[in-house]
């Protein structure tokens, strides 16, 4: 993704100090210095190949220094991934009473720093062209755009010549030299294993910029609690022939993890008691299946194992008259239609599920990620930063949502889902968290924040819902989390590896009627299939069938028979679409 004028200059930075690296941005766009920046078009249709492409094509990376900044485990990757291929870093501090240490310390020691400290209108012009002066001397031989006009370094002068606290940065003069890049690196970078954010990992550099001060040593334990009351008001209007009998009333819960430990896949259930108040809204529901089993099976989806013994039907192949760049999310209608969301075709494809394999119906989207049918016939579609809500012909019937990090926001959007009352899921996949909307698309609740912990996330990215049970793909922790609705956590499913049990970048997750889960299991290219219990029930790959030659599973999504819709696609590989039905 390198610019037209050749290389770029990259800028990292945390999301509470977007709008002054926006406006330096827009200074440099301005000035025909090519610059790439994540909300500015530097993100487009795989997140991880973006954050690659910003890193490996850059001259330059410009980070913006704060506490917040030091404390990001995505910018620590994304800095230590650009040190590591030897581009060029320029140091730009915002605060003056803190002073850059542990990882970041070391990684800029040495360096001249530009200083960001105490902006205001009068001043920011002049600290900007201090910027470019400096990206002018650290890879003006880099940039097309200063190549023309690039100055000696006897021309040049120091960034900061009167802070007392620049002692640990002293100004030195700085070699534009960067050792040629390997493209190698590319396949390490997709795999972004890393859990412990002070290993000095060499996998995927991504980031994720949210106001959350993660300063705390011992991990909160649980996410925000849901305003019970708003949530009564809202689903009033839309299930109110709704009842509780008495074996579904449960006690409030205070806690909502219980700590595991066997020698199976981590999971646990969460034990309940009766309560006198059988119409409250519970903080914790069972979800073992002796509890509740009964009823799934009358109206929920149960996976049918047999149609995975038959060979599936493939469509997007070399040969087929369909064709998809980068399929992502999948869903299917109760009429029979399959819904693809062709992210590099920009477009929506209906294709019937069963017949003829010609296409009925292509839509144009901007780069739609997640794709989703409710109980009402409705189509959910997210695409750049919002949510839109379309009829069964594509036809808009609203649009949800605006890029930023409020509720009803949305950085980079991705899996969406619906449950039984048509409330709507929403994996907020940058701002790592779940918002929930009701049937109208208004804000409910939202859980989740940057983290490694219980019900937290590193780039969510599906998310299925069946019954009470609402799992997500928790992508670079490599585990599928299950909560209840209300965003309660309740087990985790895999680790990171290749071994049965275990995920690499999980993508696409279903869940059924019986509480048994299916992950796209992406980058070991491969489909697990769990049982209730965390088992292992069957997985699809290669040796499993020749036929499932996946080259990086991507969406799912069970039919109504209990079937499996499957995309697949790798960089320069096939684009597909797997049938199970």
């Amino acid at each position: 993704m390198s610019s037209e004028h050749g290389l770029h200059v990259m800028l990292s930075y945390h999301w509470d100090n977007k709008e002054l690296v926006s406006k330096i941005y827009k200074v440099l766009k301005s000035r025909n210095i090519p610059v790439w920046m994540d909300i500015h078009g530097g993100i487009s249709f795989n997140l991880f190949q973006s954050m690659a492409d910003g890193v490996e094509n850059a001259a330059v990376v410009v980070c913006f220094m704060t506490q917040k900044y030091q404390n990001s485990r995505n910018c620590e990757k994304e800095l230590l991934y650009a040190e590591r291929r030897r581009v060029s870093i320029i140091p730009c501090r915002l605060t003056r009473d803190w002073e850059p240490s542990t990882w970041l310390g070391i990684v800029i020691a040495g360096l001249v720093w530009v200083d960001f400290r105490e902006i205001t209108e009068a001043n920011v012009d002049v600290k900007i062209d201090k910027l470019i002066d400096q990206i002018r001397v650290v890879a003006g031989k880099q940039l097309n755009c200063f190549l023309p006009e690039t100055p000696s370094v006897e021309q040049t002068h120091p960034i900061c010549v009167n802070n007392s606290s620049n002692t640990l940065y002293p100004v030195l003069s700085i070699s534009s030299e960067i050792s040629n890049r390997n493209t190698s690196d590319l396949n390490n970078l997709v795999r972004a294993s890393s859990i412990d954010s002070t290993k000095r990992s060499t996998n995927l550099i991504s980031r994720q910029h949210q106001s959350i001060d993660h300063t705390y040593n011992t991990p909160p334990p649980v996410p925000p609690r849901p305003n019970k009351d708003l949530i009564r008001e809202r689903l009033s209007h839309t299930d109110t022939t709704k009842t509780f009998d008495k074996s579904e009333s449960i006690d409030e819960k205070k806690e909502n993890s219980i700590p595991i430990s066997n020698g199976r896949p981590d999971i646990c259930e969460v034990s309940v008691q009766n309560q006198s108040n059988p119409r409250s809204i519970p903080d914790v529901i069972d979800l073992s299946p002796s509890v509740n089993n009964s009823e799934k099976k009358r109206s929920g989806i149960i996976i049918d194992y047999s149609k995975f013994r038959r060979p599936p039907r493939i469509i997007g192949d070399d040969n087929d008259e369909i064709s998809f760049c980068c399929p992502s999310g999948v869903a299917v209608s109760k009429t029979g239609l399959i819904y693809v969301a062709d992210q590099q075709n920009q477009c929506i494809k209906i294709i019937p599920l069963l017949g003829s394999g010609k296409q009925i119906l292509s839509r144009p989207f901007n780069r739609p990620k997640g794709v989703h049918i409710d109980e009402l016939g409705r189509v959910l579609v997210t695409e750049h930063n919002r949510l839109l809500i379309l009829d069964n012909d594509l036809n808009l019937l609203k649009a949800i949502g605006d890029h930023g990090s409020k509720p009803g926001e949305f950085n980079v959007p991705w899996g969406v889902t619906t449950d039984s009352s048509s409330n709507i899921y929403v994996c907020d996949q940058m701002n790592n968290r779940i918002q929930k909307l009701d049937v109208d698309g208004r804000f409910l609740l939202e859980w989740g924040y940057e983290g490694e912990h219980p019900g937290q996330f590193y780039y969510p990215h599906f998310i299925s819902v069946s019954g009470n049970r609402v799992a997500v793909s928790d992508q670079l922790n490599h585990r599928v989390q299950v909560f209840d609705c209300f965003g309660n956590y309740h087990y985790k499913l895999g680790e990171p590896g290749n071994e049965p049990g275990q995920f690499s970048c999980p993508f696409g997750v279903c869940i059924d009627a019986n509480g048994h889960l299916v992950v796209a299991d992406h980058d070991n290219n491969r489909v697990q299939m769990f049982d209730e219990n965390g088992d292992i029930e069957l997985i699809l790959d290669r040796e499993t069938n020749p036929l499932f030659d996946f080259q990086g599973v991507h969406g799912l999504a069970l039919t109504h028979d209990g079937g499996l819709l499957i995309t697949d696609y790798k960089r320069n590989g096939k684009h597909r679409l797997f049938i199970f039905a």
